[in-house]
């Protein structure tokens, strides 16, 4: 993919503005002000807007970035993927809020507030872990075979550290 430049902003001004954007999230009917707004140019040109639609949250994590054919955006309880080349998109509820995304050569780990879950090249979930936080997941070391982190299981700061499988999301 060509060299991506991604922001997201709390606002837009031209010529963002004057692009159809990909809208995500919870669109209300008549449309009303996005909450966030993530702008992608390719070498330097405007490529695509995002309009991010959502509930007001107390905690709020937010991450883009490009990976395998998409561009992948974190915020509130969802991911999105988009195909900046065709517009289509994806969404993945996380059931809770958002953490990080952890992009990979041929796969992305997306840390929720309880969970990892590991998307493949083609966008589609492989797997999605029991719970391993409360209130925020994180990972601190990645191999072959093995994905280690901590979980905060009694905020702030009440970690216990955790130990799975990079291929099968399951325990070690």
């Amino acid at each position: 993919m060509t060299n991506l430049g991604i922001r997201m902003l709390p606002v837009l001004d031209p010529p963002w503005t004057r692009m159809e954007p990909v809208r995500l999230g919870a669109v209300p009917s008549g449309l009303g002000t996005a909450h966030r707004f993530v702008t992608v140019e390719a070498d330097g040109r405007p490529l695509l807007c995002a309009d991010l639609y959502g509930r007001d949250e107390a905690f709020i994590s937010e991450s883009a970035c490009s990976w395998s054919r998409f561009v992948v955006i974190g915020w509130g309880h969802h991911v999105y993927l988009v195909d900046p080349q065709t517009r289509a998109h994806m969404t993945l509820d996380l059931g809770y809020y958002f953490m990080r995304l952890y992009p990979l050569h041929d796969r992305m780990l997306i840390a929720s507030a309880q969970r990892l879950f590991c998307l493949g090249a083609d966008g589609v979930v492989r797997w999605r872990s029991a719970e391993l936080g409360e209130d925020g997941v994180e990972v601190t070391h990645i191999d072959n075979r093995t994905i280690r982190g901590r979980g905060d299981w009694d905020p702030p700061g009440g970690y216990r550290p955790f130990q799975i499988s990079l291929h099968t999301g399951q325990r070690m």
